[in-house]
């Protein structure tokens, strides 16, 4: 039998976890002096709040523990010590997940492979989904591993940056371009193409924001081959709910998801962030 484990960066809802039997290995989150598991003993909602209060510190996000990965793939293993397992995970450009869980499947005894999605979010996903309904036709661990890899490649995933600040102290931009940017009042569109972060447009204020989050919604109508949509969110819900509009109107062949994003991409991203992903 062939097992899907995952991080909670990945976005699924609670009823595609328990359908598909995903295990999910929750990140963490450090803040004012607290540690948190990602959907576990923190909620996406509690956590935007945060971003949104005052902060005497900067929320920082970890991989999930070694030995919570050796317990996870373990448990399995011990149970089904014929099957493999697929771990899906987070792109390593936004975390150190994927090197810890490659250290782990080292190990534990049995066929475990770990994949880089290199995405994150829906599009991560989208990923799992299809590895899981992969696994499910029957075909055996090196179809389902080569189709999963190659379907990965096929999703568009962009992040809307409302402010450079949170890329800054995440570490995902040098200070001097915060800096100037916040002069200039650059608001970044980025994307993950190639596991590497590329820019999609350097906006100047919300005028051109507003315009390029329309023209990539342009573009995703226009793909007749478009068949699902994620749209997630940092704290405001403005962006997404007029993508999420006019995909109903233009396109309700489309299945739109829209949620909260984890932690991890809300600690780089900020407040007025949002995600704009489709396969």
């Amino acid at each position: 039998m062939i097992h899907i484990v995952t991080d909670s960066t990945a976005q699924l809802t609670p009823d595609e976890i328990t359908t598909n039997k995903l295990t999910v290995i929750p990140l963490q989150v450090t803040f004012e002096g607290q540690t948190y598991l990602d959907n576990v003993n923190l909620t996406r909602e509690a956590f935007s709040k945060m971003l949104d209060d005052d902060q005497s510190e900067f929320p920082k996000t970890s991989q999930p523990a070694l030995g919570q990965f050796v317990d996870t793939y373990q448990k399995i293993m011990e149970a089904d010590p014929n099957g493999t397992i697929i771990s899906i995970h987070l792109t390593d450009v936004l975390s150190g997940t994927l090197e810890t869980a490659r250290t782990a499947a080292k190990q534990v005894d049995g066929d475990i492979r770990v994949l880089n999605s290199e995405l994150t979010d829906r599009g991560q996903g989208f990923v799992v989904l299809k590895a899981a309904k992969l696994a499910a036709t029957g075909k055996d661990a090196d179809a389902v591993e080569q189709a999963t890899i190659e379907f990965s490649k096929k999703i568009y995933l962009s992040v809307f940056v409302n402010s450079f600040d949170y890329l800054v102290k995440g570490g995902r931009a040098n200070r001097v371009v915060g800096f100037i940017s916040s002069l200039i009042r650059l608001k970044p569109v980025l994307k993950l193409q190639d596991n590497k972060l590329q820019f999609v447009a350097k906006c100047r204020g919300s005028k051109k924001f507003k315009a390029t989050r329309d023209q990539i919604t342009d573009q995703l109508i226009a793909d007749k081959s478009v068949t699902a949509v994620g749209l997630s969110y940092v704290d405001s819900r403005a962006d997404v709910d007029a993508v999420a509009e006019r995909i109903h109107q233009e396109r309700p062949d489309i299945d739109v998801l829209v949620r909260l994003t984890c932690p991890v991409i809300m600690t780089h991203v900020g407040p007025g962030g949002f995600a704009i992903i489709y396969q």
